[in-house]
């Protein structure tokens, strides 16, 4: 299985802890210490798998736009722009690993600090912190956002303007979950529902006309 690289300086410190105290405990003759060991190493083993990082195949075809987080569908509607909108939540559970709705080129990334509430809240959809990205592409501009949420309390944003993507691929990581949301062109047609599964990279949520 494989892991992001952020998860490292996160479970390290626990694991170490835990490898040292399990064996000191051990040697010494304390339960105690050997008992708070196994806990420590249970916490990084728990943490590493939050950032559990699986293979995903991505559907062929440029008019395809994928979903770039696993979760649930909470909003699937189309804009006062006549824009097309999905927003996907993440819990805990949900792999955490970011990809890329669709090819193009990043125009933009601005990172807004912000409040760390419940992000199906109304207070926090509009109020938490977030990475914006901009992403100019063949069949025009297509936006997507990694907002925090009650758990997650930092993202991390791997690309920078100027970066090229491809359809489903990696890009960031949201820590422990929380919430996603993909801005598309009008001539896109969403094709999920609210209360829809996702995976990161694979389900199809919207495709582009064929004479856009």
């Amino acid at each position: 299985m494989n892991f992001a690289r952020e998860a490292w300086l996160l479970v390290l410190p626990p694991m170490l802890v835990g490898g040292a105290a399990l064996t000191w405990g051990l040697r010494s003759n304390a339960p105690f210490l050997s008992a708070a060991g196994i806990v420590s190493l249970l916490l990084a083993v728990g943490i590493l798998l939050f950032f559990r990082d699986p293979e995903r195949v991505t559907p062929a075809g440029d008019d395809i736009v994928v979903a770039p987080a696993d979760g649930v569908v909470v909003q699937s509607d189309t804009l006062p722009t006549g824009e097309r909108f999905v927003a996907i939540f993440l819990s805990v559970f949900d792999v955490h690993v970011n990809r890329s709705p669709y090819s193009g080129t990043v125009a933009r990334v601005s990172e807004r600090p912000g409040t760390y509430l419940h992000a199906n809240s109304a207070e926090g959809v509009k109020g938490n912190a977030r990475i914006d990205l901009e992403l100019t592409s063949s069949r025009g501009t297509v936006r997507f956002s990694q907002l925090s949420g009650l758990v997650a309390r930092k993202i991390s944003c791997r690309v920078k303007a100027g970066d090229a993507l491809r359809t489903g691929e990696r890009y960031g990581l949201i820590y422990f979950g929380s919430r996603m949301e993909v801005v598309l062109p009008a001539s896109a047609n969403l094709s999920v529902h609210v209360g829809e599964r996702t995976v990161a990279g694979e389900t199809i949520i919207a495709r582009f006309s064929t004479s856009s």
